[in-house]
């Protein structure tokens, strides 16, 4: 149903996995309705209730929305869909074997299983090879880059523990050494 408010784009966005659940064409769309899933988990704050709200969902979201991560695998889905279904096309083949192709093809793996025969079959497949295969790529090197700089804050972290542990050793050493001062003083007077 259209929502009332004037954020229809917004609305798009939300459902854009049951809308894609949606269409009628090929089974191979039935994939996206687990997308229903994750919304009912947000809608039913069931992480929160389960107790793995907190860091883990921070770090999901810092990984999903500032890293890039979204944007590259966005482009690199749509690329995909439609190389493969531009392929199956004009390659007179199903498409659940376009799509296998191409990501077969963007994944660098090419089995040779299927392989393009006509010119506008080689120019899709030149595509994919170079868009899809960067596009990989990124993906590949965001996550990584993302994986690599927490283990780098996490070692950030404990050498600023240790330096803290070390400034406290220091104080701890000085206070000893007044104490010591302090106890000598008086039995001096004594």
């Amino acid at each position: 149903m259209y929502p009332k408010n004037k954020n229809a784009h917004r609305y798009l966005f939300d459902n854009t996995f049951d809308l894609l659940s949606l269409i009628p064409l090929h089974p191979a769309f039935a994939i996206f309705r687990i997308g229903r899933v994750f919304k009912l988990i947000r809608s039913h704050h069931l992480l929160w209730r389960f107790g793995l709200d907190g860091k883990f969902s921070k770090t999901v979201h810092r990984f999903i929305y500032t890293s890039g991560f979204l944007n590259l695998f966005t482009v690199s889905m749509i690329i995909l869909v439609l190389s493969s279904l531009l392929y199956s096309v004009v390659e007179h083949i199903s498409y659940p074997s376009a799509l296998w192709w191409a990501i077969t093809t963007a994944t660098t793996v090419g089995y040779g299983d299927i392989s393009p025969t006509t010119n506008i079959g080689k120019f899709i497949a030149a595509f994919l090879m170079i868009g899809g295969v960067g596009f990989i790529g990124l993906l590949t090197s965001t996550i990584t880059g993302f994986f690599t700089s927490e283990a780098d804050t996490q070692e950030d972290d404990m050498t600023k523990l240790f330096k803290k542990i070390d400034q406290l050793d220091h104080k701890i050493d000085h206070l000893q050494r007044q104490l010591n001062l302090e106890r000598r003083k008086n039995t001096r007077k004594k």
